[in-house]
């Protein structure tokens, strides 16, 4: 069976330039303050980017597009252009918009507690659960599978573990940070720390990125 997540993708990517487009009196104009742009983009680009993310097989190529098109965005919010080479770095921590790959993943690791959670014989935790009788895996490196992230994460117990909301919850940072090289989350810590300082409160940034 063809994987359609990458055709899938491009459709949410186009469609979120869509919408961007529509708010574009908001992303573009230099006096907005950019919290509002945050916000707006926030509520309104990245849930029509990553519309049925629940149901993606992210292989890096389909990352990449997700942070290429995200990396666009940023830069027309604060007004600059490719040909100035600012870091990605420098644009994420201006912009502070969520992160599309972090987001689109923790939508799919509560999906995935959902599923597993659900009591009744539904179609949908038939599908996730099916396992086909005929039929074999060809030769070289496999085809990335939905559920092969969530298993590499919890060791393939996740259907069990799944059951425990409250720690299914909690255990969903560190499947996050799978996403994340070393720098990116130095980073997050860095601004959580500071954060929790200025307000006082604790909590964790993470699902900011």
């Amino acid at each position: 069976m063809k994987d359609l997540t990458k055709e899938k993708v491009d459709i949410r990517i186009r469609a979120g330039w869509s919408c961007f487009g529509r708010n574009r009196e908001i992303f573009l104009d230099k006096n907005m303050p950019l919290s509002l742009k945050k916000q707006v983009y926030d509520q309104c680009i990245l849930p029509t980017m990553t519309y049925g993310c629940q149901t993606w097989s992210l292989t890096k190529i389909i990352v990449n597009k997700l942070k290429v098109a995200q990396r666009a965005m940023g830069r027309k919010i604060l007004g600059i252009k490719i040909k100035d080479k600012i870091p990605c770095k420098n644009i994420r921590q201006q912009t502070h918009i969520k992160g599309v790959v972090f987001f689109a993943e923790r939508q799919k690791w509560n999906w995935a507690g959902h599923v597993a959670r659900m009591s009744d014989n539904r179609w949908t935790k038939r599908a996730t659960e099916w396992q086909p009788r005929i039929g074999k895996r060809s030769r070289g490196r496999q085809p990335l599978r939905w559920s092969d992230s969530i298993a590499k994460a919890k060791e393939r117990l996740w259907h069990r573990e799944a059951g425990d909301r409250n720690r299914w919850r909690l255990d969903a940072e560190g499947y996050i940070l799978q996403w994340m090289d070393r720098k990116i989350v130095v980073e997050c810590e860095m601004e959580r720390y500071s954060t929790k300082k200025k307000s006082g409160k604790g909590g964790s940034e993470l699902t900011k990125y």
